[in-house]
């Protein structure tokens, strides 16, 4: 019968006639992202303000639009010092295959989602700068902390 299809599509009008309006007015309303949004990636730090960036490159190699550049100096005893972790914003898709791949967590796809500038020079971030290198031994003494934290709370 085609008369219920007109019915139907008059009764579904009406439902969301009384809905309401769904707008959010944007710059001074913002809308709550969820949890597993993916957007700018950001280096993660530890409770001190240093880097958990250990210089592997697996982030690195890891990303299909090869935009992670990380410059990296080895001293004579093999520690690390990154120079250099930079970052470009604009060729980035977010896949997040970078964060998937660090095996230290030590960087995060932020919850930033206003990434319009007007500069194009401002598409190429530094993530850090001049800093050394977190140590395996570091987030081995960061993780039996934590569980010793979960451990005295139960």
């Amino acid at each position: 019968m085609w008369g219920m299809g007109l019915i139907n599509g008059l009764r579904i009008t009406m439902r969301n006639m009384r809905r309401g309006p769904i707008t959010v007015k944007y710059p001074y309303e913002k809308l709550t992202l969820p949890e597993r949004a993916r957007w700018a990636v950001r280096p993660k730090y530890f409770a001190d303000g240093s880097p958990k960036c250990t210089a592997c490159m697996t982030c690195v190699k890891t990303c299909p639009d090869h935009i992670l550049d990380l410059d990296v100096t080895i001293a004579e005893d093999k520690s690390k010092h990154i120079d250099r972790f930079s970052y470009e914003i604009g060729a980035c898709m977010m896949c997040g295959l970078c964060v998937e791949a660090c095996p230290f967590d030590a960087i995060l796809m932020s919850h930033e989602y206003e990434l319009a500038i007007t500069d194009p020079a401002g598409l190429n971030e530094n993530l850090i700068v001049d800093v050394d290198a977190a140590t395996n031994a570091r987030h081995k003494a960061e993780k039996e902390a934590a569980a010793r934290e979960v451990s005295e709370r139960e």
